[in-house]
């Protein structure tokens, strides 16, 4: 219903209607509740003022411990009740409350309310002052209450924190999170040890710590070792839980401890004026009690400037952090001293000494990366399914020419002719029910208006819900033409470059898509060994495997040097040929090819004195078999694509290449 439809009808009636329903609003704070100004003592102010007043009491609304400066919307009972104002018929029209303050002290949350509730025909008593707003003296003087009350919460503040400026220039502690490494003794901070403690004091302080984990890192420089090592001291966190790698790091490097030193509203969220100055005071360096000497920090920051192991530039891992794992963590590069690249989960790493950790098992990376790569290409330069993607995204078919423009400005002028039958309808309404029927109740009168404004107003609702819906179509459909060529040069730059992507430039642009790989079935498991040199010997000479015949052991048979009694050479042959033509480990090959210490043996004997390559020339006209290529993993890929994101950075790409 239109704000000026109880009006009309209640300015029509005021002179002749009887008692007002009037409901109170009761706010007290949690320090009011303290000082024991309960809703009930509240409430007794205003039942008596409303009595006084000749109204009629139909409710109350309260809310207990909730700040005043805090807006409607903001309080449960007081949004109950603007819900309720809102209602046709309006169940009251005066809102009472104690005094000012049950409204706000800040003019955010006073005056908002009022004028919202003057839109909807309803006023507002304060039993302070006995004035409410039915009157223009009484609108004047909730004007000036209010602007007292935001002067005084403005004073108060200013008050506090000047307080806070004083005592921060003069060292003290101004409250809040107190420094890790400290304590608050008497009005100041001090060191967390032992100094100020009983005679033979035990209790792990938070500055020992600092000390002794500064002490473990200048000389193992590893945080990961010098949380384990301080946990196994006994040392921990505030919150009870063990050192992590990145908490030890944050608190024995943090600038507090290393400077000696607390900046007072050195913060960016300080409030400052447009010249960008603080608006309470200048910020203020507060100085402590050293934690370490000046020696010791220098120490320190040697330590922390020795260079993190860097991977080989062939290991290049494009997918480190964003393959999912069973146990929910993420697959990255890993594998210290391993030939072939593989995926360590990082659930494997304990947290800190004594922590779980998983048994995912390590992936083979060359297989997932082929697998995803493959799919990224596939997707960037299909401009059909990239188009298909870009219509579900925009929710309307890119092709589509729809004159959106015509059909909005048909649909503001039924709008504009909408609401002036509406307000014409409202006034002739209230007018006539005025003249005509003064036994009609107001309640009555509202209920009449609103059945006759009733079917206007929804006719009106769907034309601008119409007009809202086509403007968004409008834009979403204006984007779609600009997506839809940033999709095409995007294609465009997949066909043209992403063939042959070096690993270091495929890394860079799956992070670009946020890309998240899942492994569906069976994963390419890694190797916990050696990746197996019979396979890479014959890989490496582009060979197949032989199958052995009676033909091909003649062959081979004058290069043999030596006799067993309990295990034939052909046997022993054959088995070392099984094992590579089937990708079996060595302690999976049957028995009946000899034990696999055995072949290992022989193999790597052969290899040392030449047999091996002897023998698998004289077999190269022999069948064989290709070298067992594993099935590409079953992957499911997904990404963010957004085509201007990808195009600056290929870019990017493009000029730091050019500048080279």
């Amino acid at each position: 219903m239109p704000k000026n439809l109880i009006s009309a009808i209640t300015t029509t009636r005021r002179a002749t209607t009887a008692r007002l329903r009037a409901v109170d609003y009761l706010r007290v704070s949690t320090e009011e509740q303290v000082k024991g100004y309960g809703i009930a003592y509240t409430g007794k102010r205003t039942k008596k003022h409303i009595a006084n007043k000749q109204w009629d009491h139909v409710g109350t609304y309260a809310d207990e411990g909730f700040s005043g400066s805090l807006e409607a919307h903001e309080r449960p009972d007081l949004n109950r009740l603007m819900q309720e104002a809102r209602q046709i018929p309006r169940p009251f029209d005066v809102v009472c409350v104690p005094e000012e303050r049950a409204i706000g002290r800040a003019g955010r949350a006073f005056w908002p309310w009022v004028w919202e509730l003057e839109d909807l025909g309803v006023f507002v008593a304060i039993v302070k002052g006995d004035y409410d707003n039915t009157t223009a003296e009484g609108r004047s003087r909730m004007r000036k209450a209010a602007d007292r009350a935001e002067d005084e919460r403005e004073t108060i503040r200013e008050r506090t924190q000047g307080g806070l400026q004083e005592k921060a220039e003069d060292g003290g502690y101004i409250g809040g999170k107190v420094p890790y490494g400290y304590r608050v003794i008497g009005s100041r901070l001090g060191i967390d040890d032992c100094a100020d403690c009983h005679p033979g004091c035990t209790m792990k302080h938070e500055a020992n710590f600092l000390r002794v984990g500064r002490r473990y890192f200048v000389e193992l420089r590893d945080w990961n070792e010098v949380a384990i090592r301080c946990n196994a001291d006994g040392y921990r966190k505030r919150n009870g839980e063990p050192w992590g790698y990145h908490s030890a790091r944050q608190q024995i490097l943090s600038d507090i401890i290393l400077e000696a030193r607390q900046i007072f509203r050195g913060s960016r969220y300080v409030q400052r004026d447009a010249d960008g100055n603080p608006i309470y005071g200048e910020s203020v360096v507060i100085k402590l009690d050293p934690i370490f000497t000046l020696d010791e920090v220098m120490e320190l920051r040697q330590a922390k400037r020795k260079p993190p192991r860097k991977p080989p530039t062939s290991r290049v891992y494009t997918l480190s952090g964003q393959i999912v794992s069973p146990c929910g963590k993420r697959y990255v590069g890993g594998g210290k001293g391993r030939r072939e690249k593989q995926y360590r989960c990082q659930g494997r790493t304990a947290a800190y000494l004594g922590a779980p950790t998983c048994d995912c098992a390590y992936l083979r990376a060359e297989p997932i990366e082929e697998e995803a790569w493959k799919k990224a290409k596939s997707l960037l330069g299909n401009l059909d399914q990239l188009k298909a993607m870009a219509d579900d995204w925009i929710g309307i078919r890119s092709g589509s020419r729809i004159n959106f423009a015509e059909r909005i400005a048909e649909l503001d002028k039924q709008i504009a002719t909408q609401k002036k039958a509406v307000n014409i309808t409202i006034s002739m309404t209230a007018k006539q029910i005025t003249m005509e029927d003064e036994e009609l109740s107001e309640e009555e009168a509202e209920k009449r208006v609103a059945e006759v404004v009733a079917p206007l107003q929804q006719e009106l609702a769907k034309f601008q819900k119409d007009r809202s819906d086509i403007a968004s179509w409008q834009e979403e459909s204006d984007a779609a033409g600009e997506r839809i060529t940033q999709l095409i040069n995007l294609a465009e730059m997949a066909n043209h470059r992403l063939h042959n992507m070096p690993l270091e430039k495929q890394r860079e642009l799956m992070i670009v898509i946020e890309s998240e790989v899942t492994i569906i079935g069976d994963a390419p498991q890694g190797r916990k060994g050696q990746p197996c040199a019979l396979a890479a010997w014959f890989s490496e000479r582009g060979l197949e495997v032989p199958l052995m015949s009676d033909e091909g052991w003649q062959k081979v048979t004058p290069l043999i040097g030596w006799k067993s009694r309990n295990l034939a050479p052909r046997t022993v042959l054959a088995g070392i040929l099984y094992k590579v033509r089937t990708d079996t480990p060595w302690k999976n090959v049957p028995s009946v090819f000899g034990s696999p210490a055995t072949l290992q043996t022989y193999w790597t004997r052969w290899r040392k004195s030449g047999f091996w390559e002897q023998a698998m020339e004289a077999l190269v006209d022999e069948r064989s078999t290709p070298l067992p290529v594993p099935s590409p993993p079953k992957i499911k890929l997904r990404c963010l694509i957004e085509p201007e994101t990808l195009l600056e950075s290929e870019s990017r790409s493009g000029e730091s290449a050019a500048r080279g």
